[in-house]
């Protein structure tokens, strides 16, 4: 498999995921490209009229995972392209979330970030990092850099940290406070 040119993750509701397939259908029965858009970036892609599509669906460790692909012959690459959000026609951000790899983040620590939009210039992210002790764990940081939350234990496996940050994601927009007086 090739070099990842864009991913996108995000926690959705139902309602807000049928939306984007339906932008995707239409652009699909109009033979037009579908655009995403992630804070910094934009995917621009021309799906051609024969695609093979691929449904994956999967349960482990009390979680289901569902995945939808497209595959076609794109000898030249010219299917997907990746600007700046900034650029060409229409450009705009989404609040939307993305997978990048980034640098070492400490001596004895390499970290994933899982990017949040909250405005554009300002974007918190969830990094997912090794510790010293070669746990995986992850932590919440705020556009500003401070540490605003962190898993408080340390994983077997980078994909469990993950998928513990994607929980957190999901289930933080219907969070409510709630005051203990311990």
């Amino acid at each position: 498999m090739g070099e990842t040119l864009f991913e996108l993750e995000h926690a959705y509701d139902r309602g807000e995921l049928a939306a984007i397939f339906r932008e995707f259908a239409v652009a699909l029965e109009a033979e037009t490209p579908v655009e995403l858009h992630s804070g910094e970036r934009r995917l621009t892609i021309d799906v051609p009229a024969d695609v093979v599509a691929e449904l994956e669906g999967e349960h482990e460790d009390g979680r289901t995972e569902l995945e939808f692909e497209l595959e076609w012959d794109d000898p030249d690459g010219s299917g997907i392209r990746v600007t700046d959000a900034g650029e060409g026609e229409g450009a705009e951000d989404a609040e939307t979330t993305a997978v990048d790899e980034s640098t070492s983040t400490g001596a004895d620590e390499t970290s994933d970030r899982v990017e949040t939009s909250e405005s554009p210039g300002r974007r918190s992210r969830f990094e997912v990092y090794e510790d010293r002790a070669e746990e995986w764990r992850w932590r919440l940081v705020h556009w500003n850099g401070n540490v605003i939350g962190d898993s408080g234990e340390g994983y077997a496996s980078r994909s469990n940290a993950e998928r513990a940050a994607r929980g957190v994601m999901r289930n933080a927009p219907s969070a409510r406070i709630e005051r203990r007086d311990e």
